[in-house]
């Protein structure tokens, strides 16, 4: 669309800064009615101006800044542009008048199109809520603006008419610039004289009318039904007249035609206006009258006081009285009982008589007494003076609705209930099982490093194994259940990409001990060296892709490759693949491998262990990263995963410093835990770095030592008896002296259930170190508290 022209042209039909009309208003509020909207607007877009011309429910506003109107959008469409919520499309999200908290939300808005198809402006109607027009409103909506068109038209070839008149005062200029059909027959019907715009309208030239009949143009029948009418008045003394006729035009259109019309020495003076699109519209709102009295929902229409004009066949069966046993009578009183909400029922009053629309939800009560439960929407109509006429209310049955409700809700209260349960119930096992294997595998470790004699090796070797894939199992059910219940948050912290996946490689070297089997990495050299990422998970990955692929492979080679596909300036997308020559899996199991507590087959869960859960976790991590995997295998020759993964790029390559284990430790720890055990455990594991150690079994205990003697650090563990570590810690924070409130406190925990991490920081703890720990992993947690200076 040429703006230019399409400005000349708006300001051809002088609609700008005119004064208020009630054709156009009448527009508005009929266009507020039916689309049942608290707000209607004719309005006209310029350079830099939406102006309003007509409106319902603006309070008085004339204009405001195009570039901040939705009808800037509309006015380059062929047809209506509809938003059901404003707030979600990301045109019209930043608005100011939809960005406030009670602002716009729904918009429909018909472009104002002339003949020649240039866009002057919109009809629209808003609403302070989302919602959706139905396909007659939509019509409706399409017909008023048309209406508005035909009026502004109207307007236009008035002023033409008045021009001419001013101009000169001939006859004929007078009827050619007429809008509507103007014509002298004689007392036989014959034309004698038509203006052209006949033509405009029925597409005949004045020519080809003449010396015809009228009645040739009219529709089959008209002139036997009519002219016994005009007959009669003319013979009464009465020489003018008005009817509506169908007449046909030179396409075969048929269009309605109203005509006034005098009879004077013996000829017929017509004047002939095309009234087909009011005829349009009328068989439209009728239709839309028809569609309100067999609505499924109730409508209820009030007057100012409240008094019912007007009710549906809906209404009547969701409230149980009659419109002539409501009629003239107030609405809300008769409906009201003891399960009524009054704070709404008076909230509903106050929102009338501010003049402004209200949605709301209560228990009314029908003829015979029984309550239900009723969505109300009502809209306030206004007369032209801004005083209220109407109130139009759309009610809807929800009682089943809220009937599911109740149970929706108790049975989410009860899931929820569960759900603590079984995470309690978690907690508690982690404790339970993490403190005993936490002993078994320290002290394995200890004796490993204490000299033992060869005959002693292997069995702690066993040992070991056995008690690292009994930690493996537990850590596979926990992390399981945190990633189902949806509260396994990745980390985005600087990961060195190749040297994870060296020490994962390391790590699982001793699993190939008795096995002719390589295991390596591949490294695309074009690789950033570090990204960000969640080491963590991403070891967890690797650790059950490759563990598992050393598990079901006796000889050959096992290779994790990580290639580059994409890399822009603040992303790369690395492909991993991790590859075997192992057993493979069937084709038919590829699907199932991944489905928790789930192996290829019973003889593969006998042979080779484990809880089915590996791949499981897998899946659902690598999802965490918006991602997938994918399998490929082959019965005797091996498998292969791979995925892809976007990760952000690190900024800067500051280098990351290393915290060594044979760095110097110094300073006095308490060891807070009620197991003797543990104690005696990290009594060993400390007093290698050079620690002296004091020991407490319960948080009671512990608070007491610490007011006698100063330490550098609390290793607490969280359950014990008395007084627990969460427990102990607050008690330490809310003591007044600065050494105690700054003292570091660790929590030493078989249990990092869901929320737990939070938990342990509300009550003022420094971190955690999850039982059992790898000694490096305690010394990183403890070293920047007791580095020696």
């Amino acid at each position: 669309m040429n703006e230019e022209n399409r400005l000349k042209k708006l300001r051809s039909y002088r609609i700008l800064d005119t004064l208020p009309e009630d054709v156009y208003d009448n527009i508005t509020k009929l266009a507020s009615f039916i689309c049942k909207t608290p707000v209607a607007i004719i309005a006209f877009i310029d350079e830099k101006r939406y102006w309003i011309k007509s409106q319902v429910g603006l309070d008085g506003i004339t204009e405001v800044p195009r570039s901040i109107s939705v009808c800037q959008t509309t006015i380059y469409q062929d047809t209506i542009l509809e938003v059901q919520d404003l707030k979600l499309d990301s045109r019209f999200s930043e608005l100011p008048n939809v960005k406030m908290e009670d602002g716009t939300r729904f918009y429909a808005g018909c472009p104002l199109i002339t003949e020649e198809g240039v866009s002057l402006g919109t009809l629209c109607v808003n609403d302070y809520k989302p919602r959706q027009l139905s396909e007659e409103q939509r019509v409706a909506l399409q017909s008023l603006a048309r209406e508005v068109v035909a009026h502004l038209e109207f307007s236009r070839k008035n002023r033409a008419l008045k021009k001419a008149l001013k101009r000169s005062r001939r006859f004929e200029e007078l009827f050619n610039n007429s809008n509507g059909i103007h014509c002298i027959t004689d007392n036989k019907g014959f034309i004698e004289f038509i203006n052209s715009s006949v033509t405009e309208i029925l597409g005949y030239t004045e020519d080809e009318m003449l010396k015809k009949r009228i009645w040739n143009y009219c529709s089959e029948g008209e002139k036997e039904s009519i002219m016994p009418g005009i007959n009669s008045l003319v013979e009464s003394g009465k020489n003018r007249f008005s009817l509506e006729t169908i007449v046909i035009s030179k396409s075969g259109i048929k269009k309605w035609i109203s005509w006034s019309g005098v009879v004077k020495n013996n000829k017929w003076l017509l004047n002939g206006t095309d009234i087909s699109r009011r005829k349009e519209n009328e068989a439209r709102i009728k239709t839309l009258s028809v569609s309100l009295e067999k609505a499924a929902a109730g409508v209820v229409i009030r007057n100012a006081a409240g008094e019912i004009e007007w009710l549906n066949a809906a209404a009547e069966g969701i409230i149980g009285y009659k419109l002539e046993e409501l009629e003239g009578r107030p609405f809300g009183n008769l409906l009201i009982g003891s399960k009524t909400d009054l704070a709404v029922v008076e909230q509903a009053k106050k929102r009338i008589e501010e003049g402004k629309p209200y949605e709301l939800e209560m228990v009314l009560y029908r003829k015979d007494k029984t309550p239900v439960w009723v969505f109300t929407s009502t809209n306030p109509l206004f007369d032209e003076n801004g005083k209220l006429d109407k109130q139009v209310s759309i009610v809807v049955d929800i009682s089943d609705r809220k009937q599911a409700e109740e149970q929706l809700i108790k049975t989410r209260e009860d899931a929820i209930k569960l759900s603590k349960a079984k995470e309690s119930f978690l907690s508690v096992m982690s404790h339970e099982m993490r403190t005993p294997l936490n002993a078994v595998v320290g002290m394995t470790r200890i004796l490993k490093q204490e000299d033992p004699l060869d005959r002693q090796k292997k069995n702690l070797e066993i040992l070991e194994f056995s008690a690292q894939n009994l930690l493996t199992l537990i850590n596979d059910v926990l992390d399981f259940t945190k990633i189902e219940t949806g509260n396994l948050q990745l980390e985005s912290v600087p990961v060195e990409i190749e040297r994870l996946a060296a020490q994962t490689i390391e790590s699982l070297q001793f699993k190939t001990d008795g096995k002719n089997l390589n295991i390596k990495y591949e490294l695309d050299p074009v690789l950033p060296k570090r990204i960000l990422g969640d080491s963590t998970r991403l070891y967890q990955i690797f650790m059950n892709l490759l563990g598992n692929a050393v598990k079901f492979t006796e000889e050959g080679e096992v290779k994790l490759s990580m290639v580059q596909e994409k890399q822009t300036e603040e992303e790369v997308t690395i492909r991993f693949e991790i590859s075997d020559t192992g057993i493979g899996i069937p084709a038919n199991k590829l699907k199932s491998i991944f489905d928790a507590y789930t192996q290829a087959d019973t003889d593969t869960a006998r042979k080779y262990g484990g809880t089915g859960l590996g791949l499981t976790i897998t899946k659902k991590l690598i999802a965490l990263h918006s991602s997938s995997i994918q399998v490929e295998s082959e019965l005797g020759k091996g498998t292969r995963f791979y995925f892809t993964i976007t990760f952000p790029k690190v900024k800067t390559l500051a280098a990351v410093k290393e915290i060594v284990q044979d760095a110097p430790l110094d300073g006095n720890v308490l060891v807070v835990d009620d197991n003797q055990i543990n104690r005696i455990l990290a009594r060993k594991v400390l007093e290698r770095w050079n620690l002296k150690v004091d020991f407490a079994e319960n948080g009671l205990e512990a608070i007491n030592k610490i007011k006698e003697k100063e330490y550098r650090l609390i290793l607490m563990d969280v359950h014990m008896p008395v007084m627990d570590g969460l427990e102990a810690t607050e008690v330490l924070r809310s003591m007044p002296e600065e050494r105690f409130r700054s003292l570091p406190v660790i929590a030493l925990t078989g249990s990092v259930m869901s929320g737990e991490e939070n938990k342990y920081f509300n009550a003022g703890m420094n971190d955690y170190v999850l039982k059992p720990f790898e000694p490096s992993m305690l010394y990183k947690k403890i070293y920047p508290f007791l580095a020696k200076s």
